[in-house]
């Protein structure tokens, strides 16, 4: 595929999905306007004209390949996913300033998304079912439901090449030492960092960074070594940094560690030659999805514990152990705390967040023999034919689809719910913290990662001491909540629209298995009368908004990260009466 090619594909597959999410977002309406064929005009006065189908959860599934625009009598096919945003800017509620900031941020988006489109042409899911979890991670097309999910606000194109997933590249990083070690006061530990970094070096490099310190009149033995990404560490750590460094609380020791490789959340990375060894998650000061990508301190003394603490309970837990349900723990965490802008704790969060790092078990650490662990959010991945990747797996399980399904809801759904319901503990399970187990191409359990923020718990429930003192306490029903958002809508609603795009499987017969397992689970379990709030089955769900929020607050900066909004209810699919399609 030329570049003129990969480069239409990116507008028009962003077209498409745009014009789906933002009605379902409620932000646009388009107009049926015959069997399969919907109209959209807009108070600009233009209109497109597309063909589409609609889901379950009331989402428009948008052919990309049929997209027609029209204004002023003139009619042609609509290839600039840019001058869709300013055709409809009125309905989106942007002003010219936020919409020149969001364009911005589309060009990087579609820069990255024309470079997957070039290095996936020809690899059919047939080959990408072959492939390790951290390669896949390179073509997939990122966060279904925010439109601009590779803005990477201050990347250039040199750094997309360097460190970006789909580059296919890995590099080295930069190495840190805090020269007074943990008494020093700005500097936040969890676990055990000093092992967690030198099993990231080798013998000869560990004498290296002892030998440079010892010449730095510095005492080895005293420091804390930290890794740093190497962006970060041109672009940030070395101006905010500046006073560290010169007085030498800070000592910068060179590279080291051997080759790394992003994954798709890019502040993650995996040990290229060593893929067992602990993933690394750094800083980055970027602005990608909905926030800077930065490691806020207060993670650092809490995420070991609050891993372990996790990864104890499903041991313990009969169902959880019985389902394999695993944590990719947390083994070590540091953060290393701005003396300048902690004087400012009304400061933008970004300032907060630029240094430390975190190491957690890898997948690879956890496989065994014929197995293989993917992100959730690879399952809607569909090639260059229309074929999905999780249609292959079921081909290759040898399992029906009926089958394949109940197994992964068995795996994954029913252990999360379980989580909430029994234990107290809910996770918003997205598509990049949920890994599924594959054993012989079948869902055979489950890997929970990466809790910061994304783990809550029960305010009716008794929990361990060590989670209570750590996660924020909300009502149950919002942990079901998150459930529903994170895993159905976020994931689960592209599984069931590609199978039956791809694959001709029924939505309705996805959530009638669906709701079939879960109702199995709470036979087994249940003691009582369920609380209605507490049920996935019920009449009606949130419907929850990514887009919307950036089109309202804009790109200006804020002490906190962005918080989602709500929208009108969905009717529930899982409930029988409103199973459809």
């Amino acid at each position: 595929m030329n570049a003129a090619e990969a480069w239409r594909r990116a507008h028009v597959q962003l077209l498409a999905k745009s014009i789906g999410e933002l009605s379902y977002e409620q932000l646009l309406s388009p107009c049926e306007a015959g069997e399969g064929s919907f109209e959209l005009r807009l108070a600009s006065g233009v209109i497109y004209r597309f063909k589409a189908w609609r889901g379950v959860w009331d989402h428009l599934r948008v052919s990309p390949s049929a997209i027609v625009r029209e204004f002023e009598g003139v009619t042609g096919p609509a290839t600039d996913a840019g001058q869709f945003f300013v055709d409809a800017k009125d309905e989106l509620g942007m002003d010219e300033i936020v919409l020149g900031n969001f364009l911005e941020e589309m060009q990087s988006t579609l820069v990255a998304d024309a470079e997957i489109l070039a290095r996936s042409e020809g690899l059919g899911v047939r080959a990408l079912a072959d492939w390790d979890g951290l390669r896949l991670q390179s073509v997939l097309p990122g966060h279904p439901k925010i439109l601009l999910n590779k803005g990477r606000l201050g990347w250039g194109a040199r750094d997309l090449e360097l460190y970006a997933p789909e580059s296919g590249t890995s590099f080295e990083l930069e190495w840190l030492a805090v020269t007074t070690g943990r008494h020093d006061g700005n500097l936040r530990a969890g676990g055990d960092p000093e092992s967690a970094a030198a099993e990231m070096l080798s013998p000869e490099e560990l004498v290296a960074f002892r030998a440079r310190l010892r010449g730095a009149g510095h005492d080895p033995e005293a420091a804390v070594f930290l890794p740093v990404h190497p962006w970060q560490w041109e672009r940030v750590v070395r101006i905010h940094f500046a006073g560290e460094l010169a007085n030498g609380r800070l000592v910068h020791l060179g590279k080291g560690g051997g080759n790394y490789r992003p994954q798709i959340s890019l502040r993650t990375l995996s040990c290229e030659a060593y893929p067992k060894r602990d993933d690394v998650k750094l800083p980055l000061s970027i602005l990608n999805t909905s926030a800077v990508r930065g490691i806020p301190a207060r993670y650092a003394t809490s995420a070991p514990a609050i891993a372990s603490e996790l990864a104890r309970i499903c041991r313990e837990d009969e169902i959880l152990r019985a389902s394999e349900v695993e944590v990719l723990a947390d083994r070590a965490s540091l953060a290393y705390v701005n003396p300048t802008f902690s004087r400012v704790p009304g400061a933008p969060y970004r300032y907060h967040e630029t240094l430390g790092a975190l190491w957690r078990e890898s997948v690879e650490s956890k496989l065994a023999k014929g197995e293989k662990g993917i992100l959730a959010g690879a399952l809607f991945y569909q090639d260059f034919e229309g074929r999905s990747l999780v249609g292959e797996f079921v081909r290759r399980s040898g399992l029906g689809f009926e089958a394949w399904l109940a197994r992964y809801f068995d795996a994954v759904v029913v252990p999360l719910y379980h989580l909430q319901l029994r234990q107290g503990i809910g996770l918003v399970a997205h598509g990049q913290n949920v890994v599924v187990r594959l054993r012989d191409d079948a869902p055979c359990g489950v890997f929970l990662k990466d809790f910061q923020g994304d783990l809550r718990l029960s305010s009716e429930a008794s929990v361990p001491e060590t989670l209570g003192r750590h996660l924020d306490r909300l009502p149950p029903h919002y942990l079901i909540h998150d459930l529903v958002t994170g895993h159905f809508l976020t994931v689960l609603r592209f599984v069931s629209e590609t199978l039956r795009e791809s694959d001709g499987f029924a939505e309705r017969d996805f959530y009638r298995i669906l709701s079939e397992r879960i109702g199995v689970y709470l036979e087994r379990t249940q003691v009582g009368p369920l609380d209605a709030r507490l049920d996935l089955r019920g009449e009606r769900v949130q419907r929850v908004l990514l887009n919307k929020v950036r089109f309202k607050i804009g790109y200006a900066d804020s002490v906190e990260r962005p918080l989602p909004m709500l929208g009108g209810e969905l009717l529930n699919p899982l409930r029988a009466e409103t199973t459809h399609v």
